[in-house]
């Protein structure tokens, strides 16, 4: 065998010249032990150096990026949020999965075996903002693919009662089953075939109340507490207010530009040079010496009405002067023929229009000479009695917003009313030496409650502050449109404009169907209400206005079962025209079983 030693090709040489120092006090491996120590030690500290060196030079960075950094303004903090909300909103779309089928569109999930009594008719007002925008959940209903619900329709009929769906009278069900319930035995179902087919379950609402006295269905549905610190925001800005007009608090209760327009006020170019008014139409006139006093003159007015063949016409101009004077009272002819004179409201009689003359534009002219810009028109409901007259004026104060209805916003006070619980007077009345409105006692009622406002502090007339549904919505991000539309057999209506919200009326259900359809196009939340079926409505109109009719006795099933067949085509025409991704919901009345007072 051979024998091959193993030879390295790469010996490594070494210079001999190279002095080293060799300790032989220890070993040589502790030589090379503390050698590497001082090493990594010298390595440590460097890298400390360095990490100071950075860090330093990073706060310097940070300091350079905070004094470069622009602080956010509030719209651009909003827009950011809109912007956060609107990813989240398009990642949950289309991810509902309910019983294994994926749920596309917005749908309404009941949950029946959470339900033990009937719930509050506040929770019809917790549904709509837990549609509309963002807040908890209800533990009785679920919305699937929430994010995608753009609008909500309450229809709020007072005429539907809940024993015409099978609820027995002895009986505390939160609702009742519409498939199960017999056609031939109830006439809800067999006059309400649309509503009864679309809705599974009839819930049963229960209305608020404290010291024996039952709140209004409407009140729990629309209002809401403010927050504590709302209220603080209110009262400063009030006082702010009150502070700037303290040595004339007439102009305190004046409307704002903004106040009228909400209101429906015709405005006049020398508060918004934009507004148009139309043909025909007329402003008041700055003071023909051009002086405008420091305070301003108070004149009250009140307008009476007739039917025309062109409608609602004026017949009646009346001013009342600050000491309670009459400085105008006026018949005016129409130009159309009138059909109905309505004496029993209106007081004017067919012998008294027919010794007139005066033409409406002849009455303009008479009112411009005697308001011009250093009068505050005073009225209530004066929007009304402005349009009548088809004339503008930049300084006006309703009395109907001076004092709260009874049961709150959107609710609006009548005259009658007011002038019965504050100046212990009764307008209005009916008897056989006067028949109808007297336009001069009404004008003065105006006219005192104003004096009477001003005599006390602001919070006079009014009672707990609350605000609406309409206003939350508002407020919330992205702000919710909303408005109120009601219909009323006459020109008094029982709900007004709110802060946030619009109001319509219409003369008639079917006219209140066309305007919701036209409406819901724009707004995201109606509140709509019809009067068909609604006999306790009736009622009280007759009883308001003071006519000396008989009161109605109860409609019978065959009446009843037309009138619910009709209410049944109103609900199925909106349902139908409503938007993808609305929802429809129709509230009755007051129910007639005492368990549930709703």
């Amino acid at each position: 065998m051979k024998f091959t030693p193993n030879i390295d090709r790469f010996q490594k040489r070494y210079d001999t010249a190279t002095k080293i120092h060799v300790s032989f006090d220890e070993p040589e491996e502790n030589h090379n032990g503390k050698k590497r120590a001082a090493q990594d030690s010298n390595n440590d500290n460097s890298r400390k150096k360095n990490k100071v060196d950075n860090k330093n030079n990073k706060d310097k960075g940070n300091k350079n990026k905070k004094a470069a950094k622009k602080e956010l303004t509030e719209e651009e903090i909003l827009a950011k949020v809109a912007a956060i909300r609107l990813k989240k909103k398009l990642k949950r779309k289309n991810k509902a999965n309910v019983n294994g089928q994926l749920i596309t569109r917005a749908a309404f999930q009941f949950n029946p075996k959470s339900l033990t009594q009937a719930i509050p008719t506040t929770q019809i007002r917790e549904f709509i903002l837990y549609a509309l925008s963002e807040t908890c959940n209800l533990p009785w209903c679920t919305i699937i693919n929430k994010s995608q619900v753009e609008r909500l329709v309450v229809i709020y009929a007072p005429g539907l009662n809940c024993s015409y769906f099978g609820l027995p009278q002895e009986s505390n069900l939160p609702f009742v089953d519409l498939q199960d319930l017999p056609k031939e035995a109830w006439i809800g179902k067999s006059s309400m075939p649309f509503l009864t087919k679309q809705s599974r379950y009839m819930l049963v609402h229960m209305i608020s109340g404290e010291k024996e006295k039952l709140s209004s269905p409407v009140a729990d549905m629309l209002q809401c507490s403010i927050s504590n610190s709302k209220k603080e925001k209110l009262i400063d800005e009030n006082q702010k207010k009150i502070q700037a007009f303290k040595d004339n608090m007439r102009e305190y209760y004046m409307l704002t530009l903004d106040e009228m327009k909400k209101a429906g006020f015709p405005i006049p170019t020398c508060l918004d040079p934009t507004a148009a008014l139309p043909d025909g139409w007329k402003e008041t006139r700055p003071p023909v010496d051009g002086v405008m006093k420091p305070v301003k003159r108070i004149i009250a007015v009140d307008c009476e009405m007739v039917m025309t063949e062109k409608g609602s016409a004026l017949a009646r101009i009346t001013l009342i002067d600050e000491d309670g004077s009459i400085l105008l009272d006026e018949l005016v002819k129409p130009d159309a023929p009138i059909t109905d004179y309505l004496t029993q409201y209106s007081g004017i009689t067919p012998e008294a229009m027919g010794a007139t003359t005066c033409s409406l534009r002849r009455a303009q002219k008479h009112v411009r000479k005697i308001v011009d810009h250093n009068v505050i028109l005073v009225g209530h409901g004066l929007e009304n009695d402005l349009k009548a007259m088809q004339l503008a004026h930049p300084y006006c104060v309703d009395t109907s917003r001076l004092y709260d209805h009874m049961r709150g916003p959107p609710y609006k006070p009548s005259l009658k009313h007011l002038a019965r619980t504050y100046l212990q007077r009764n307008i209005q009345g009916h008897n056989q030496s006067l028949m109808g409105h007297d336009s001069a006692e009404d004008a003065r009622a105006t006219l005192d409650l104003f004096k009477l406002k001003l005599a006390n502090k602001p919070r006079f007339g009014r009672f707990k502050k609350v605000e609406l549904v309409f206003d939350r919505l508002s407020a919330n991000r992205p702000p919710r449109s909303s408005a109120i539309l009601e219909s009323a057999r006459s020109a008094t209506r029982l709900f007004g404009d709110t802060l946030s919200g619009d109001y319509h009326r219409t003369d008639t259900d079917e006219e209140l169907v066309e305007l919701t359809l036209e409406k819901i196009k724009e707004k995201n939340f109606l509140f709509t209400r019809y009067i068909t079926a609604d006999d306790t409505l009736t009622r009280q109109q007759q009883q308001d206005s003071g006519a000396p009719t008989v009161l109605p006795s109860a409609a019978s099933d065959a009446q009843r079962a037309t009138q619910l067949q009709t209410l049944d085509s109103y609900i199925r025409r909106v349902y139908h025209g409503l938007p993808e991704n609305s929802f429809l919901v129709v509230v009755g009345g007051v129910c007639n079983i005492p368990q549930y007072k709703a």
